[in-house]
């Protein structure tokens, strides 16, 4: 009888941990389905992944039926130092012509007027606490693209994240961390990989609170 109930109590620890880890996943994937930003089915595999799982979080999976994403530039002897702002920018930049790549498409060059337009949206959002890509004003991103002197020629898409992370988050895990999880929206992916932009452009605001606003800005 105390083996039986030994095997009992640990089918539960087994069963409650097992909830644990599943719970944040399925909580995200409807949080952006709701949002209508449904994530890539493949989200799950990589989630739970136990790779991904004893690795810190530090894996991305291998991506959907018909992308790919790489692997992490983030290890675990960079990824939670402090970086300055044009440090993360190169390193998103990275990332995403990482992902690009993989995909056969051509690299994206940095912007300055995408980073300009898209630094001033992260802090917007951050000071005034919301998250849209329009903004309390009603300017959307091609406004925000026009009002730092960008052409009216050229197509312009834009990726937010909004996250929370401890002290200031200027790190390159939480840059590998929003890239993933960019990759494995389909909407946002769509914006990464569209053959037909050309330039990038990367803001992140910051706040004592913990909340981080992460913007991608992309033209053709």
């Amino acid at each position: 009888m105390k083996t039986k109930s030994k095997v009992n109590i640990w089918w539960r620890y087994v069963l409650l941990f097992t909830a644990l880890l599943v719970s944040r996943p399925t909580f995200h994937f409807i949080n952006q389905a709701l949002r209508g930003h449904p994530l890539d089915v493949h989200y799950f595999l990589s989630e739970l992944s136990p790779k991904k799982v004893f690795s810190g979080g530090l894996d991305n999976g291998d991506g959907g039926a018909d992308w790919k994403i790489g692997k992490p530039k983030a290890t675990i002897w960079n990824a939670e130092q402090l970086r300055s702002l044009p440090d993360i920018r190169n390193f998103a930049l990275e990332l995403v012509n990482r992902d690009r790549e993989l995909n056969n498409l051509k690299p994206l060059q940095e912007d300055s007027l995408l980073s300009q337009a898209a630094q001033g949206h992260a802090e917007d959002m951050l000071a005034r606490n919301y998250f849209n890509h329009t903004s309390l004003e009603g300017k959307r991103p091609r406004d925000r693209y026009l009002g730092v002197g960008g052409s009216p020629y050229v197509g312009v898409g834009e990726n937010i994240l909004k996250g929370h992370a401890h002290g200031f988050g200027l790190t390159y895990g939480e840059a590998e961390k929003f890239q993933r999880g960019w990759m494995y929206s389909n909407g946002h992916r769509e914006n990464l990989l569209t053959a037909e932009y050309t330039k990038f452009g990367y803001g992140i605001a910051t706040g004592v609170d913990g909340r981080i606003y992460a913007v991608q800005m992309f033209a053709e």
